[in-house]
């Protein structure tokens, strides 16, 4: 075995459905939506709702929402570009580092990958979830996996986990530089609106840190913008799920609220996700666009993900260095 493949670095992003089918959709949705750290509920009163509500008639109606927003490389955005970011870093990373990615759900997972006959006698790993912001919904997700990969091995590398680089300069700035090249092509809207996904109340009450680090992330961004974070921006979460208290105000209402105060333009900028997907690319780019439209706005213009941009080996390569 070569020193190039000693050292490992694992790059591990949510994960997304195979293919454009109801079938693979619901599977994806199966696997997600039974993790206890995405939904806490005991399973006696959750599987009859997910299994008898959720799958069935949900799949169904998100075929429709994957299929505007499908890769031209016949995947999902998300798998796209977390394959691009791990070849992006491995060009990048100095010699005697192997670059992989993993998902949490669905194919490619962590286990399997690991499994792989090359990984056997690594001696050293780095794990980067994808996630800036730290969640126990997210983040602590990848650490249970690998937790339960290595609890029936008998030999276990050096681990290093990166659980969060949500103040990080290096991505501040490439987010900052993101906004700034899209203000120099189109003009600068009247708000700028920065969406996290949101989480339940009750996570934030049990001790974890996401909303907090949402917020430092928030406040960096408006440093490095020049901009009032009480005027110019509004910091908002999207895409809550069930009926529980999730951290507020709703990117929704927000937008909403903003046709009805007569503001024509929104620029909006994701920085909780480092790739397109769903939450993005449909639910603001589309859906959210639609609400802005229908109450009186003008035009919402969606800023991308970092996606593929060779900064995002930079961000990376900035974390395993210090680490």
């Amino acid at each position: 075995m070569t020193d190039f493949s000693r050292k490992l670095i694992l790059l591990v992003n949510l994960g997304s459905p195979d293919e454009l089918s109801v079938v693979a959709i619901r599977k994806f949705l199966r696997i997600f939506l039974s993790d206890q750290r995405v939904v806490g509920l005991p399973k006696l009163l959750w599987y009859p709702i997910l299994y008898g509500i959720i799958l069935p008639i949900r799949a169904k109606k998100l075929l429709h929402k994957y299929q505007q927003i499908w890769h031209s490389s016949n995947s999902s955005p998300l798998v796209y570009y977390t394959q691009e970011q791990s070849r992006l870093l491995q060009e990048k990373i100095a010699n005697g580092y192997t670059v992989d990615y993993a998902f949490s759900y669905g194919s490619t997972s962590i286990a399997e990958v690991l499994n792989q006959e090359k990984y056997k006698h690594f001696e050293s790993l780095i794990v980067i979830p994808l996630y800036p912001q730290y969640s126990s919904s997210t983040t602590a997700s990848v650490f249970d996996q690998l937790a339960k990969y290595y609890r029936a091995k008998y030999f276990i590398p050096e681990i290093q986990f990166i659980n969060s680089f949500s103040s990080n300069p290096v991505y501040i700035k490439a987010i900052a530089d993101k906004i700034r090249q899209h203000w120099e092509l189109n003009g600068r809207a009247e708000r700028l609106l920065v969406s996290f996904h949101s989480v339940p109340v009750a996570l934030i009450e049990k001790g974890d840190s996401y909303f907090e680090e949402c917020k430092l992330t928030y406040f960096l961004l408006c440093k490095e913008l020049a901009i009032n974070p009480e005027i110019d921006a509004k910091l908002s979460f999207q895409s809550k799920f069930g009926r529980a208290k999730w951290i507020e105000p709703a990117t929704s209402d927000v937008v909403e609220l903003f046709a009805k105060t007569q503001i024509k333009t929104v620029d909006v900028v994701c920085p909780g996700f480092m790739s397109d997907c769903l939450e993005t690319l449909e639910e603001i780019a589309i859906m959210n666009k639609e609400i802005f439209i229908a109450n009186g706005g003008y035009d919402l213009r969606y800023i991308s993900c970092l996606n593929d941009d060779p900064v995002v080996a930079d961000i990376l390569n900035e974390l395993i260095r210090k680490e």
